[in-house]
């Protein structure tokens, strides 16, 4: 059995779902962007395990560096960004607390509640990652000029933001 390349198989697979009456200009966009998808996670899991960073820390990093330098969250939210438990994200948050990349305090507006933050160390590591990934996404971008990537950009903002007012007009089945 020959071994197919990566172009074949996207091709292939965009064959398989318009075979099956499948828009295909859709099919190409789903499965070029599944594809890239996949390889970025692959290059994120090596350049994590690279700088020791768990796949279940980046998602809690990167929401508080979301909150900026000096902001935080609560754990519920953390919870809710990362898509796990409440009781899930208390170990995780235990195990990067032990490890000094964020730290808890009383919530000043509620002192029943908790709110998390990155250390220096936390924004630090997530700094690292950020620049230690960037020539890994910009490669998987290079065979387009910069004026393809400004268009691919506006493009794929375009629709994401489109995403937001279509979810209020969309209405699920009961």
């Amino acid at each position: 059995m020959t071994r197919r390349t990566p172009w074949a198989e996207y091709e292939r697979a965009v064959r398989v779902y318009t075979d099956a009456g499948a828009a295909e200009t859709v099919q190409r966009i789903v499965t070029a962007m599944s594809r890239l998808e996949r390889r970025l996670d692959l290059f994120y899991s090596e350049r994590f395990d690279a700088i020791d960073i768990s796949r279940t820390e980046w998602p809690v990093l990167q929401a508080l560096a979301m909150e900026g330098r000096r902001g935080g969250s609560h754990p519920s939210r953390l919870a809710d960004a990362a898509g796990v438990t409440a009781s899930t994200m208390t170990h995780r948050l235990d195990r990067m607390v032990e490890r000094g990349l964020v730290e808890r305090s009383p919530d000043p507006e509620n002192r029943t509640r908790t709110v998390v933050s990155l250390t220096r160390d936390g924004w630090e590591l997530f700094r690292r990652a950020v620049l230690d990934v960037e020539s890994d996404e910009a490669g998987v971008f290079a065979p387009l000029t910069d004026a393809e990537r400004t268009t691919l950009a506006g493009l794929l903002e375009k629709a994401l933001a489109g995403q937001d007012t279509d979810h209020h007009h969309r209405r699920r089945p009961r």
